[in-house]
């Protein structure tokens, strides 16, 4: 058999393979004794009639037909074989070039290649700010009010207040006039904080403000014109007007702090054991979320010097497993794909194009160089680690409820390997991680065995999967990408 391949700019290559007239001669022969089990031919048993009689009663195009079949099947394998391929996934029959000789072109997914720059060289600044008292203060500020006692007033509200009203809101000047109710009798609380500025501020920051000066049973309406930027994107560029009537207003009497405070809020000897806890505890959160964007900044600049090849079928199943994860995320919130395609006023062609493909782009990337490094720095993970992470999270989905929805969507003899393979996934990745920032910061030289606890959804690699090679029909070879843990912007 005679192999040319045909390199492709989609990282797939065109395969033409040249059948000798012998062994299509052979072949043929075999396809007629096919025939003739399936054809019913008068003075002989199923298989059992002549070539020669095959063909007057079938034909010889038929024969032919049947033959450039089977051969299909059989071409494929070897093929690729003989061309020292390593298919991504299953080949496609692109066309039969000729019938004499018989010749086939297929089209082969390659492999995803990954080719790493010099990543030891990477240096990202590592300056995490340090904690900013106004955090503690307005930390403390929400615990106190947690704690606060409420008593009704018989005066007009003012700033710290608590007030309850009901709401109705409309959207105002829309397509031909027509107006969009948004909200009727809502009931609704306002706390008044006259000195800040909330940008996530129900129904538009400054709201509680307008409230000020007015008593119980007294109305305001309100206009108001979102921005193009508005944190509600339905909302964008309208103008909407808000009616509200006072039901009651309130005063918050805030607990001082004071050692005794501090004491009934845990174990804690003072209201100074207590500023230092939460001094602690916020400076720990404000460390994990720099690490986290911090990470981000390596993996780009990790990627920006990474070249990374892959067929297109690779990345429509990791497409088709970000829509699938969408999918389940909406279902969890009652509402499906088709309804909040509908909210977002797109359709599901230009939400492929412009929103799930370039993530899923980006998540088959980046958990293709996470995988290279994996391999390039020989990283592994004990069985211990993999057990104490196994561990923690199943004590993360007990602690959310989640290992019971998960019960639901996993058949009962495979949650412990799914499970597994999560914890696998994991502990992998911690080690990856701590590899990547000691890099990013200059400190190389720490040993991967010292990982630390990394920051929460960084992507991790799968374990790849053996494949078998197989046909044009039936799969050459299955997916080697690995996939990853899916990340919280994707």
């Amino acid at each position: 058999m005679k192999i040319e391949t045909q390199t492709r700019d989609d990282h797939q290559i065109r395969l033409i393979a040249e059948v000798e007239p012998d062994t299509f001669q052979q072949t043929k022969r075999r396809a007629a004794r096919k025939i003739s089990q399936e054809t019913k031919i008068p003075g002989f048993r199923p298989g059992k009639a002549p070539y020669d009689i095959v063909r007057r009663v079938a034909g010889e195009e038929t024969i032919e037909k049947e033959a450039i079949s089977i051969l299909i099947d059989e071409v494929y394998p070897k093929a690729i074989q003989e061309a020292g391929v390593e298919p991504y996934g299953p080949g496609t029959l692109d066309e039969i070039v000729s019938q004499d000789p018989v010749t086939f072109a297929f089209v082969v997914p390659l492999s995803p290649t990954v080719k790493l720059g010099d990543y030891n060289s990477i240096r990202v600044p590592y300056e995490p700010a340090p904690l900013n008292e106004n955090q503690v203060d307005e930390f403390l500020g929400r615990l106190q009010r947690s704690y606060a006692t409420i008593q009704p007033v018989e005066r007009a509200a003012k700033n710290g207040d608590l007030v309850f009203l009901t709401v109705n809101g409309k959207v105002v000047g829309g397509e031909d006039g027509e107006e969009q109710t948004l909200v009727e009798n809502r009931p609704f609380q306002v706390t008044i904080q006259e000195d800040k500025e909330d940008p996530e501020e129900w129904p538009f920051a400054g709201f509680g403000r307008g409230l000020i000066g007015l008593s119980e049973n007294d109305a305001r309406t309100f206009t108001h014109t979102f921005m193009d930027d508005s944190t509600y994107e339905s909302l964008r560029g309208k103008t909407a007007e808000f009616s509200v009537t006072v039901q009651s207003v309130k005063s918050i009497e805030l607990p001082e702090v004071t050692d005794e405070f501090a004491q009934t809020l845990g174990d804690f000897e003072n209201k100074d054991k207590l500023l230092a806890s939460i001094r602690e505890n916020l400076d720990s959160e404000n460390r994990s979320e720099y690490d986290r964007g911090y990470y981000q900044r390596v993996l780009d600049a990790l990627s920006a010097d990474t070249q990374v090849n892959f067929p297109p079928q690779a990345l429509e199943e990791e497409t088709q497993e970000v829509l699938k994860n969408l999918e389940k995320d909406l279902a969890n919130q009652k509402m499906d794909l088709d309804t909040y395609l509908k909210v977002r006023k797109t359709s599901r062609e230009d939400f492929l194009e412009q929103e799930v493909k370039p993530a899923a782009k980006r998540r088959l990337e980046r958990s293709l160089i996470l995988s290279e490094i994996m391999r390039a720095e020989k990283i592994e993970v004990t069985r211990e680690e993999v057990e104490a992470t196994f561990n923690q999270t199943v004590q993360e989905l007990e602690q959310s409820n989640s290992i019971e929805q998960l019960q639901k969507q996993v058949p009962k003899n495979r949650l412990a390997d799914a499970l597994t393979m999560e914890a696998y996934n994991r502990a992998v990745n911690r080690r990856i991680y701590d590899r990547l920032m000691a890099i990013a910061k200059g400190e190389s030289s720490q040993p991967v065995a010292e990982a630390t606890e990394p920051a929460a959804q960084e992507p991790a690699p799968v374990a790849k999967k053996k494949a078998k090679k197989g046909t044009s029909r039936s799969k050459a070879k299955e997916s080697t990408a690995p996939t990853e843990v899916p990340a919280a912007e994707e």
